[in-house]
């Protein structure tokens, strides 16, 4: 079965991108909730990896702190391959564009509802993510 989304690209290098994706339905803060030297998300208790995935979140809290955390997981080799959120602050912006991770928002909050580890296609230049679960 497939589900398209519409969103709105904000940065990417490429055109299209696929992977299984990790999803957090909460608000995360990359710091405390990131570990970017291991590329790990702890979400309620639980530790995915995030790197070589698609990342797929609500929206960003905390502070510049969280851009140095994206930074770590370019330096360590850990970053995710796009980030898809529901809204986008300008320091996932600035972290996402300085650490060359492509970036779409502006998505519906039911992108937070596919399950772990679903595979998605996300076609930046037609700004749309098709989900195959």
């Amino acid at each position: 079965m497939i589900k398209v989304f519409k969103g709105k690209t904000i940065y990417s290098h490429v055109n299209e991108v696929e992977g299984e994706v990790i999803v957090c339905r909460k608000p995360i803060s990359f710091f405390g909730d990131v570990n970017g030297k291991e590329g790990i998300i702890k979400i309620d208790n639980e530790k995915f990896i995030i790197s070589g995935k698609v990342l797929i979140i609500p929206y960003t809290i905390g502070s510049t702190v969280g851009s140095y955390i994206l930074y770590q997981l370019l330096k360590y080799n850990k970053k995710p391959v796009s980030i898809l959120t529901v809204k986008a602050d300008t320091l996932l912006i600035i972290g996402c564009v300085f650490c060359d991770i492509p970036l779409m928002s502006e998505l519906p909050e039911e992108i937070l509802d596919i399950k772990q580890y679903s595979k998605v296609k996300i076609k930046f230049n037609e700004e749309v993510v098709e989900v195959y679960e």
